[in-house]
């Protein structure tokens, strides 16, 4: 992810929010990103529509919220998840 994508990442996300992030931030920082939900949730390892499921509010597992908040943090790129 370049210095932009992180920015928009942090700015999505705040990095002192409670964890995992409100279902709508996931939404919003998806939609900052500008991808679809199969693209942006594929990274994770996470079907589209299971990734719908997590930005309405169910429940994420603990290995999808861990990478979640290293990408947010910025200690996971792109380029070190695989889609």
């Amino acid at each position: 992810m370049d210095s932009v994508g992180i920015d928009l990442v942090a700015d999505a996300v705040p990095h002192n929010a409670p964890w995992p992030a409100a279902p709508h931030e996931l939404r919003r920082l998806r939609i900052r990103k500008r991808e679809s939900q199969e693209k942006f949730w594929s990274r994770f390892g996470v079907t589209q529509s299971s990734g719908s499921r997590f930005e309405t509010g169910v429940v994420i597992p603990p290995p999808v919220a861990i990478l979640l908040r290293l990408y947010v943090n910025g200690t996971l790129k792109d380029d070190d998840l695989h889609g």
